[in-house]
Order: C-alpha cells, then structure tokens, then sequence
C-alpha cells in the first residue's frame, strides 16, 4: 500500500465515524419526531372523543329531560281534552288553559331544538317521531274520542321507546369510554 493511503485511513476512518454518528443521528431524531407527532395526534385524537362524549352525554340528558317535560305537559293536555270530550263529545273541543298552553309549547321548544343535536342519525329519527306523536293527540281538534286516546297511548309508547334508547346510548357511552391513566 501506498504511503500515501497509510497517512489518509485514519483521516477516512474518523470521517466516516463522523458520518454514521451524523446518520444515526438523525435516524434517531427522525424516529423520536415521529412518535411524538404520532403521540400528539392521539393525544388529539383522545380529547376530540373525551369532548363529543361529553356533548353527547350532556345534551342526551338534556334531551331526556325535556321529553320528561312534553310527555307530563301532553298527559295534562290531554287530560284536559277529554274532560271537555266529557261535555261535548268531542275531544280537544276548546282550547287549553294557559299554563298547561305554555307548558306544552316550552316543553315542544326544548324538544325542538335538541332533538336536531343528536349525533346518532337513527336515534335522531327515533326522538323525530316521538316528537310528532306526542303532539297528534292535542292536533286532533273535535275528534272521535276512542281515536285520540288511541294515538295518545301510541304516543306515550313511542316515547318511552326513545327514552329507553336515549338510556342505552348513554349507557353505552360510558362504558366504551377510555378510563384515565393511573
């Protein structure tokens, strides 16, 4: 070998030295770059599901409650109608007295406007329906009576239905949820 290559291998061997140190280096950072994005993105990923659980069950508990609200206001509504049917023989033969009136519109309102928040398209269409049924009985101006308390107890039970679906949804929200960390 050359004299020459004897004086350059230690300078060759100390730069490639430099180089492979230099390129595990940034093979190494790369990697650790990626995990921590990687673990930033579920750590996203992780509150994005903590903060639509969380709408989901406030607003699903809001929701039962209103519709608690609108099946009591429908009952005295429709207690009120066939105590006329009584007189008259026709159901929802005048008009209700102003606070069951006022209870039954609020109650319809809160329903109205949280219903359109559920996330779930067929618990959505579920709550829709008991919504219009609750309110058919009170629409059926001079109606047979037999034919309103029919679609009153129809009614009442689609709306428990979608209550005992709301409680199921909620259910499962908390047990699919992601315990903390110990």
């Amino acid at each position: 070998m050359p004299a020459w290559f004897n004086s350059l291998w230690p300078v060759a061997t100390f730069i490639l030295g430099l180089a492979s140190t230099y390129l595990l280096s940034f093979i190494t950072e790369k990697r650790q770059i990626a995990r921590e994005a990687k673990a930033r993105q579920a750590e996203r990923g992780k509150i994005l599901t903590e903060r639509r659980e969380t709408f989901e069950l406030d607003h699903l508990e809001r929701l039962t409650e209103a519709l608690q609200k609108l099946g009591r206001a429908a009952g005295r509504a429709h207690h009120v109608d066939r105590m006329t049917a009584r007189e008259t023989g026709h159901y929802a033969g005048t008009r209700l007295p102003e606070g069951d009136s006022d209870a039954l519109s609020e109650a319809n309102r809160d329903v109205h406007m949280l219903k359109n928040l559920v996330l779930n398209d067929a618990l959505r269409a579920q709550v829709n329906r008991a919504h219009e049924a609750v309110n058919v009985p009170s629409s059926m101006l001079r109606a047979d009576v037999e034919e309103a308390e029919a679609r009153f107890a129809e009614a009442i039970f689609i709306l428990d239905g979608v209550q005992t679906a709301i409680a199921a949804r909620i259910r499962e929200i908390y047990l699919t949820a992601d315990l903390p960390d110990a």
